[in-house]
């Protein structure tokens, strides 16, 4: 009897072993490598602000900084400092590809809300995009609006707090997300956004943020609002970004 209950504890003690390696495995390999493989989708997709932050977070795991500070040479290469008049507004180069520049306004013209009342913070839903789209997008000339461009826009959603972003939406404005924030700015100083009067002002980004009713924002010193705010908070500047053909 006393030997059948060894013969348990030593099975007990190798299931109990075998387990834990199992567990072992998949925190020190599966999920890094899945990781680095969503990373990499990223990057082949074309949306390398999300893939450099996903490579980022990856630590030493392979060559992953390797891969991060590729894509940080690359935007760099091409970004830009230049202002360019466009529509009636002054906007901020901040890259240049393929015969294409994107722009973010330059002065925040707009406060409103990110969404109605209740709402969860999605990109693909929110009052924010159909107004960018709509309103904005039609208070351009035929000529302007015909070289701007229609982007699919990743939306990649909150990393830091894990939170899902929407599907990929094809928009000709929009607005920057928390990685792109990140990405073409060198520092806060430069990310900082100023309304007419020349006064700081915080500024929505389109992703959300710790919670499903937050919006990510760029505060006024140009921190970035992981965190978010209420999506209904009306005193939030709009800076509209956008691909546009270089003449």
């Amino acid at each position: 009897m006393i030997q059948n209950w060894k013969k348990l504890a030593v099975m007990a003690g190798i299931a109990l072993a075998a387990v834990a390696g199992i567990v072992l495995l998949v925190i020190f390999v599966a999920v890094p490598a899945a990781k680095y493989g969503k990373a990499g989708a990223l990057e082949r997709r074309g949306d390398r602000a999300a893939a450099c932050d996903a490579f980022d977070r990856l630590g030493g795991y392979r060559n992953a900084q390797a891969r991060k500070q590729k894509l940080q040479d690359e935007v760099i290469a091409t970004r830009s400092v230049q202002r360019m008049a466009f529509g009636g507004h002054s906007w901020l180069v901040l890259e240049e590809r393929d015969g294409r520049a994107l722009l973010l306004l330059e002065v925040i013209e707009e406060k409103q809300p990110f969404d109605e009342p209740g709402s969860q913070a999605s990109w693909e839903a929110c009052t924010l995009r159909g107004w960018l789209n709509g309103a904005f997008y039609r208070s351009f000339g035929q000529a302007e609006r015909a070289r701007i461009a229609e982007t699919a826009v990743v939306n990649s959603g909150n990393a830091e707090y894990r939170i899902k972003g929407g599907g990929v939406t094809r928009d000709h404005i929009f607005l920057l997300s928390l990685e792109e924030a990140k990405l073409y700015f060198p520092d806060d100083a430069a990310r900082v956004g100023r309304s007419r009067d020349g006064r700081a002002a915080w500024w929505w980004l389109r992703s959300p943020g710790m919670a499903a009713r937050l919006a990510a924002v760029v505060a006024g010193d140009g921190t970035l609002g992981a965190v978010g705010n209420d999506v209904d908070y009306y005193d939030r500047g709009v800076r509209p970004a956008m691909w546009v053909t270089m003449q």
